[in-house]
């Protein structure tokens, strides 16, 4: 039987309090969060307190060290209809911040606070509820903590809440963070909540249907996604998602799609049409719930399509490599550039990074270029996946920007298109804003497939720098990212600690990395009255670059008065003869230097730099570096290297050719014969001499490619998120995993109870456990493992270990490898606070900083980082690297 769910009224009530009860503010640490760094919980956490107007707690950012409660009304509220809206803004006014701005810049302006207020659920039964948490990252309701919440205020992942009526204790944790939210006058914090009734049942997110556009009357591309939400209390399998009229669909995954209680995941699907001359489409999702297989129910929506030129910016859906659907904005040549030039000829793509909170189908990103419509090439506005381009086009979102460049391809195929081909591996690369640090990602790690880059009002890097007093003013721009400020008032901890803390993000400090692309032009744009992203950080790596290439500095224009953005900002006079001067004609392109650098912070990020691509580096907690002197003939070359184990040669333009010969640290080797891309590889010994090696057994036996690097390694998964677990204690925080990977990144994961076949599983596995159910590792030799149910030991290189007795609050993370270059998370509690604690470290937001591995205690809840027992790295056989932290 088929029994179709429609939305229907709601007429039960749901409220927040007026009144909330606040205390703080106390110090915090950018991205800090995320390790715990809550004074509060010393004294047992905020929700053990109870408001009282004479009670006082140390703080560091208070008058006399001393901080109260105090209360605030909500700024807004409105409740109608089954639902629940609430603003609530709190403000310090007894709080120097000028006077602390004054001193540590931006950083000053970032604090944290706990406020407590209620939701009242009406009814005479227990309810499923909604709750959206705006700019939040942890929340307890009543007893249930959750951590991960949604920071950016994305809306993709509420918590899904079982209430009985009455009131509910809502606290909420208020964590000020100037990039996200400002730095401009008094440093006030608003949050947005919102509750509302379910039907305990499935619903789908119709508002976030993802679908291609139309152009000249054909689908753009055939990939579509809608998420689905189970806000019961027993699993429900997705079984089909079908349309009615003209058009089919096909799930791509084999049915059903299950989603565990609270779960939400993308129903992705292919679609296709005989023909569009309607353009409603009407889709129908049906699923069964656990508790009545046998009763199979419906939901149905509806979507009308938008219609562009081929010759229009317009919307191409494409497979993302963790299997989700993702698009981007497409500009095809226009008919000036297709009557110039012929069908065998290739374009290369002008790539356009959009700053944070900006979505690249926004008029402002599809449109930004619209004022050079001439241009010869392709123009693609990738997303990144989120507006937030994931994990600032870095490991996540790169990925995207790759995976949109390589769909072009199928486009072509899919309109019909008879005009110039494309170039998928040519890019003159382009940004603004986080956009513009993207555009320095994409030179430090691909720099061989870069012809020209435009960094526009871009930051240096995720770190940032430490900000002189007269430049820490900011505008709010609701659509960008707000302001970028130094790592400053974090914990105190041992100085290992910290360097760690520094070495799990060098991939990303592009101060470092600048040699990787000399020779490459660059034109650097920045106002100078930018007080979002001060003018100082491209006129530091201009500097860096000149010092890097004896002196030759990139161009440089700074606007005069100009503020971060402004319309035009990627088409000013300066860049459109850039770009002019850079797509004019292949041969115009930029040769490799006879003398060029590499340096790698993580070979799974780095790409090739003039065909040398480094493999593995000898410890993996110092960068490695390369550098080559090419003969006239090119013929020989001659290499010094610093901390590189292994590396090969791979053509990457079809111009290119290899050398027969290599000097290597005075290692004389001739190279094996092949025109193309011939298997070998360079290794060097213990002694130090290098040898040529076309043995790949070592790939099966070694660390390498993608399971290189810090926790965020974990996201270059091949294909969809397994998550298992063995203990029963552990679904919530499974829970929490697979909302948070979904929120920040839209990615899909699998929750399997009890555990799942994770050899055979194609993407990458996250194993949580609790206690004894510590998860066995596929290797026969791995560095951290349990020893007879009484601690957990961590063994070094040197076969050195140290152990750690099981105890309360004991908890870790850590990476391990599975076959096929796959990786597995283990997220492992001795009880359930280590659990939680070690759970806080999965990658969510960037600059966090995560080693290879962390052993947690029941200190880091108020110590952060400094309470840490173990952490490090990984070398190339998985031991614990010497570099790494034991206390």
């Amino acid at each position: 039987m088929l029994t179709q769910h429609v939305d229907g009224p709601k007429p039960l009530s749901v409220t927040f309090s007026s009144n909330w009860d606040v205390l703080g503010p106390f110090q915090i640490g950018t991205r800090e969060a995320s390790w715990g760094a809550d004074p509060l919980e010393s004294l047992g956490g905020f929700r053990t307190l109870a408001p009282d107007a004479q009670e006082e707690y140390p703080s560091s950012l208070a008058p006399n060290g001393r901080v109260s409660w105090s209360s605030s009304g909500l700024k807004s509220s409105l409740s109608a209809s089954g639902a629940a809206d609430a603003s609530l803004e709190v403000d310090f006014p007894n709080i120097d911040w000028a006077f602390l701005q004054s001193v540590y810049g931006w950083a000053a302006l970032q604090y944290q606070a706990w406020a407590r207020g209620a939701l009242v659920i009406d009814g005479n039964s227990n309810q499923s509820i909604q709750f959206y948490a705006d700019r939040v990252l942890e929340v307890w309701v009543d007893d249930m903590h959750y951590f991960g919440g949604d920071f950016y205020a994305y809306r993709r992942a509420p918590l899904v809440l079982h209430l009985d009526p009455g009131a509910h204790r809502v606290d909420i944790r208020l964590v000020r963070d100037v990039r996200v939210m400002g730095g401009v006058g008094k440093p006030t914090m608003t949050i947005d909540l919102r509750a509302e009734y379910t039907n305990g049942g499935l619903t789908v997110m119709r508002e976030k249907l993802l679908v291609p556009d139309v152009i000249d009357g054909v689908l753009a591309s055939s990939f579509a996604s809608l998420p689905v939400c189970n806000n019961g209390k027993e699993s429900i399998d997705v079984w089909s998602i079908t349309s009615m009229a003209n058009f089919t669909t096909v799930m791509l995954e084999e049915p059903p799609l299950k989603l565990m209680p609270g779960q939400i995941r993308p129903l992705n699907f292919r679609l296709s049409a005989q023909s569009l001359l309607n353009l409603a489409l009407s889709l129908e999702v049906t699923y069964t719930a656990s508790k009545f297989p046998a009763n199979l129910s419906s939901i149905q929506i509806s979507h009308v399509f938008s219609t562009y030129n081929i010759h229009d910016p317009h919307k191409v859906t494409f497979l993302h490599p963790g299997g989700i659907v993702s698009y981007a904005i497409l500009r095809a040549p226009s008919r000036k550039i297709i009557a110039a030039t012929t069908p065998k000829q290739s374009l290369p793509i002008l790539l356009n990074l959009h700053g944070a909170g900006l979505e690249a189908d926004s008029d402002q990103v599809r449109h930004m270029l619209d004022s050079v419509p001439d241009l010869r090439s392709w123009v693609l506005f990738p997303t990144g996946v989120t507006s937030w381009s994931g994990d600032d086009w870095h490991t996540w979102g790169f990925a995207d920007v790759e995976s949109g460049a390589a769909a072009i391809a199928a486009w072509v195929k899919t309109v019909g298109w008879e005009g110039p081909a494309v170039n998928p591996d040519r890019w003159l690369i382009s940004g603004h804003s986080n956009g513009g640090q993207g555009t320095w990602y994409a030179l430090t790690h691909r720099p061989d497939k870069i012809i020209g880059a435009v960094p526009v009002s871009g930051y240096s890097s995720i770190q940032g720098q430490n900000l002189p007093a007269q430049e820490t003013r900011c505008i709010v721009l609701i659509f960008h990212l707000l302001a970028y400020i130094h790592y400053q008032m974090w914990k105190e901890t041992d100085p290992r600690v910290t360097s760690l803390l520094q070495a799990s993000l060098r991939g990303f400090r592009h101060e470092l990395l600048v040699s990787n692309f000399h020779g490459i032009p660059i034109l650097q744009q920045h106002g100078s009255a930018d007080d979002n992203v001060p003018a100082f950080h491209s006129r530091r790596l201009n500097e860096l670059i000149s010092q890097s290439a004896g002196g030759i500095a990139p161009k440089y224009v700074e606007l005069k008065g100009k503020g971060h953005w402004f319309e035009g900002v990627m088409s000013t006079p300066s860049l459109r003869v850039f770009y002019r001067d850079i797509l004019r004609d292949e041969a115009t392109w930029p040769k490799l230097p006879q003398k060029f650098t590499v340096i790698v912070a993580n070979p799974a990020d780095m790409g090739p730099r003039g065909s040398v691509l480094v493999d593995q580096l000898i410890s993996p907690d110092q960068l490695g570096k390369v550098e080559v002197v090419m003969t006239p003939t090119l013929a020989s070359w001659v290499l010094k290297t610093s901390n590189i184990l292994r590396f090969h040669l791979c053509l990457t333009n079809a111009s290119d050719t290899l050398p027969r010969n290599l000097v290597v640290d005075n290692s004389s080797l001739n190279l094996p014969p092949g025109d193309k891309n011939p298997l070998f590889w360079l290794v060097r010994s213990d002694e130090g001499s290098w040898h040529v090696s076309q043995n790949s057994q070592w790939l099966s036996e070694q660390r390498h490619g993608a399971q290189l690097g810090p926790l965020d390694s974990i996201l270059r998964t091949a294909g969809r998120f397994l998550i298992t677990t063995p203990s029963t204690g552990a679904y919530d925080v499974a829970l929490q995993v697979s909302r948070n990977l979904y929120q920040y990144f839209a990615a899909d994961s699998e929750i399997a109870i009890p555990v799942a076949d994770i050899i055979s599983h194609k993407g990458n596995v996250i194993s949580i456990a609790l206690g004894r159910d510590f998860p066995k590792s596929l290797s026969d030799w791995y560095g951290i493992d349990m020893t007879d149910d009484r601690s957990l030991r961590i063994r070094k290189s040197n076969r050195s270990q140290k152990t750690f007795d099981f105890e309360e609050g004991l908890g870790a993370i850590f990476l391990r490898p599975l076959p096929l270059e796959r990786l597995e998370l283990v997220i492992w509690g001795y009880d359930s606070q280590g659990l939680r604690q070690a759970a806080r470290l999965m990658p969510m937001l960037t600059g966090v900083g995560q080693p290879e591995f962390i052993i947690v205690s029941r200190r880091c809840a108020w110590e952060g980082a400094a309470g840490v027992l173990a952490m490090g790295s990984f070398d190339s056989f998985w031991n614990v690297s010497e570099a790494s932290y034991l206390a």
